[in-house]
């Protein structure tokens, strides 16, 4: 199995960004937490698992603030990226990466205390790439999820999880998104964002909506705003602001309910295509 992911008896999950990265589980074993997965063609059942997710000890939660990490990391076909990357991560309790690639168990270069949900998008060469969701503490109901390219016919991926708060009875839902890129007009792209807003309308806890959304016209642009302004959805600003834009409009974005940020930044880098994303949350005020 040297060439996929690996799950040990001691359920250690070893991912890798092109050269390496390694997320060890460093709180409790998966079997220590009722976690519900829900594979694609099941999509629909996300909803009802989000909502029977069953209540954790408030001690095991996340804990506010916290930090979240967003960036697409092109594949990590950068030599400098996992460096870079093991860094980032060693600031970050909540992570949303896109265009993340799992390799060789046996090259690992970093580990963190992190729990992982993968949820595979494109395969080339027998390599998968999709969207991988890290975190501190780990997830009660993972949800995956895919949409169609229009034009090349091959999936993009929406990791959804949901998480314990420390001392708090809400839970967390986290929904990291890579939007469909290729179509004729924004029906599929639309379409995506609709499954989405379906799973967030009837959540009662805190929200973040992240990933790349390739918004890179103006239509898909506004699809998004308005159905963040219909759902309550507050965008994460960032100033300076070095978010990657194609036609002079952002890609990657961050949008919180329940939640507002302490700080932000979004950091140029050479690594990647696109630049990543920071903000450290904490809950609002109820």
């Amino acid at each position: 199995m040297d060439n996929a992911i690996l799950l040990t008896e001691t359920v250690s999950l070893r991912w890798i960004l092109a050269v390496a990265i390694c997320s060890t589980l460093g709180y409790a074993s998966a079997s220590e937490v009722a976690t519900h997965v829900v594979k694609p063609k099941h999509s629909e059942r996300c909803v009802e698992a989000i909502s029977q997710a069953p209540f954790t000890e408030a001690d095991q939660g996340l804990i506010l603030p916290f930090t979240v990490l967003n960036w697409n990391v092109e594949k990590a076909q950068h030599p400098g990226l996992v460096a870079e990357f093991a860094a980032y991560a060693e600031r970050s309790d909540l992570i949303f990466l896109q265009e993340a690639v799992p390799l060789k168990k046996n090259q690992t270069v970093v580990e963190q205390s992190l729990y992982e949900a993968f949820v595979r998008g494109y395969v080339q060469n027998q390599i998968e790439t999709g969207v991988l969701t890290l975190a501190r503490v780990p997830h009660l109901v993972h949800c995956n999820i895919t949409a169609t390219e229009p034009w090349l016919r091959t999936p993009k991926a929406t990791s959804v999880t949901l998480y314990p708060l420390h001392d708090s009875r809400d839970t967390l839902l986290a929904i990291n998104l890579h939007g469909i890129n290729f179509s004729f007009g924004i029906e599929a792209y639309s379409a995506q964002l609709e499954a989405i807003a379906a799973l967030i309308r009837p959540h009662p806890g805190p929200i973040i909506l992240g990933g790349d959304f390739n918004t890179w016209s103006e239509r898909r642009l506004r699809a998004v705003e308005q159905l963040a302004a219909e759902l309550q959805l507050t965008p994460v600003p960032f100033s300076p602001d070095h978010r990657t834009t194609t036609f002079g409009n952002p890609l990657d974005h961050l949008y919180v309910r329940g939640l507002t940020w302490r700080s932000t930044e979004a950091r140029p880098v050479s690594t990647s295509d696109h630049n990543p994303l920071f903000a450290t949350l904490e809950q609002t005020d109820t």
